[in-house]
């Protein structure tokens, strides 16, 4: 019988260049985290910079405005009292006398007047009283519908109370008709 070829194992024989590979495999992932934290701490560094110099410019734009707060106000102030002013030369302008006058023409007898209110911008006016009957009503509302310094009457309400009718009624005022019908129309008024 011939021979038969032995295997031999070598359980303590070690691959020293697999071991090498291994190490300095490891030591460049080790040197590639170590590069990767320092890159990240500086990045971190950085931003926590950036966070304190805008938190600084927010302090500082907040103290502005604070500081601007009083004149904003005061400007606001001040364009709110010209507005008043403007309203107070725009009815100044305005001839109540002949509103007066145009409303007392167009009232019948019997008709008393309670409550007159009237809108500068709008020109609408609005009027509140007492008729001694319907006959008295209509004619306050024919007498409005024929003036030339009306328009639109509208009766929003009518109620009877003990014998007295009380109403409301809502009408347009044409004042450029008024200014020009009045004695002396090319003269502003100064009531």
């Amino acid at each position: 019988m011939g021979r038969q070829p032995l295997i031999t194992i070598n359980f303590a024989g070690t691959n020293f260049r697999l071991l090498t590979r291994l190490r300095q495999g490891l030591s460049a992932v080790v040197v590639l985290l170590v590069i990767s934290a320092g890159i990240l701490l500086w990045q971190a560094n950085s931003y926590r910079m950036q966070s304190a110099a805008l938190k600084k410019q927010v302090e500082e734009y907040s103290a502005s405005i604070e500081k601007l707060r009083p004149a904003m106000q005061e400007r606001q102030q001040l364009v709110k009292d010209l507005g008043d002013m403007s309203g107070l030369m725009e009815s100044r302008r305005f001839s109540w006398t002949q509103l007066l006058t145009g409303i007392e023409a167009a009232f019948p007898s019997g008709v008393a007047l309670t409550r007159l209110e009237f809108s500068t911008r709008s020109l609408a006016v609005a009027l509140e009283g007492a008729a001694q009957s319907p006959e008295a009503l209509s004619g306050l509302m024919i007498g409005l519908q024929k003036s030339r310094l009306f328009k639109n009457p509208q009766l929003k309400h009518q109620s009877m109370d003990k014998g007295n009718l009380s109403f409301n009624v809502a009408v347009t005022y044409q004042e450029r008709l008024a200014a020009g019908t009045a004695p002396g129309a090319g003269r502003q008024p100064r009531d």
